[in-house]
């Protein structure tokens, strides 16, 4: 068994590190991502054979040598070595009537977050560097409570995985039509577009999710096909102790750096522009249940409705 060649031990990534368990298992722990998988003693033994089974569970979890380990390490040590990359079109902002796209946002948006110099000003603050924007009170009252009763009346479907342990509702385009109707809308994809510094496609994919007392979401970051994402906090008087916060930030040997927070508040905005190295974590909520919106704009071919 030790001599057999190309064995799925002899497979996987370098840097994953293993800890054997009393009971035979095994645990593995790869430091780029944080994230960890357990195997079972009979997993483990399979470790030294050609196991097709296990084989694929270690490529889901992107354990296994090949071209996608070779992507990971390249964006995990270019963050380290070079710190924070540049923002795309770094000093400049995209031409855009910031008073004609603003006017033309629909009621749900709150009044104050009609000021088209609100808006110029946000996107400069992210040509100046900053990634990760709130806008604070961006959901007006009215539209808040009927959208905080639509996501509570979702189904849920419970995950437990070792990135995510949350109950999520993939929304379908039956539901939430108001909002998907403003995230799609010409008028708020100029908007946070200009601001972002992306061009946004209609093409949507919503998810909303239920957090509950110890529920988190490991280190990730958001996919390749996703051109923006936003979510909208739905927490009433929601605190620090609460927990439940996104942490932005950055993986390293030493763990993951968080360098900014943002805080499920009922009617806030967070929106950024997802990139390989856009890394973040839902912290463990303590005690409450955390409810969010997420929604990402993507291309037609990639939009889940």
């Amino acid at each position: 068994m030790a001599n057999e060649r190309d064995t799925l031990l002899d497979r996987l990534r370098a840097e994953v590190l293993r800890r054997e368990r009393e009971d035979g298992g095994l645990e593995l722990l790869d430091p780029l991502t944080e994230r960890r998988l357990s195997l079972s003693p009979r997993e483990a033994r399979a470790l030294g054979r050609r196991d097709p089974i296990l084989a694929m569970r270690l490529k889901q979890h992107g354990l296994l040598e090949g071209a996608s380990a070779v992507e990971l390490r390249a964006t995990f040590w270019d963050a380290k070595l070079r710190g924070r990359p540049e923002v795309a079109a770094a000093g400049e902002v995209a031409a855009l009537d910031w008073a004609d796209s603003s006017a033309a946002l629909p009621a749900l948006v709150a009044p104050g977050w009609r000021d088209p110099e609100r808006w110029r000003r946000l996107a400069e603050a992210r040509a100046a560097g900053r990634r990760y924007l709130v806008l604070a009170g961006f959901v007006a009252p009215d539209a808040l409570a009927g959208l905080a009763a639509e996501v509570a009346a979702l189904p849920y479907a419970r995950l437990e995985t070792d990135l995510v342990q949350a109950s999520r509702c993939l929304v379908g385009a039956d539901a939430l039509r108001g909002w998907r109707a403003f995230m799609a809308a010409p008028a708020t994809r100029a908007l946070f577009g200009a601001v972002i510094g992306r061009e946004l496609p209609p093409g949507l994919t919503l998810n909303a999710w239920r957090l509950d007392d110890g529920d988190h979401m490991g280190v990730h970051p958001d996919g390749r096909r996703y051109q923006g994402t936003l979510s909208v906090g739905l927490c009433e008087g929601w605190r620090a102790r609460d927990g439940g916060a996104i942490a932005f930030g950055d993986p390293g040997p030493g763990g993951f750096a968080v360098t900014e927070r943002w805080l499920p508040h009922a009617g806030d905005v967070c929106v950024f522009a997802p990139d390989a190295d856009t890394w973040h974590a839902v912290e463990p909520v303590v005690g409450r249940r955390r409810s969010t919106l997420t929604g990402w704009w993507t291309s037609a071919e990639h939009a889940l409705s």
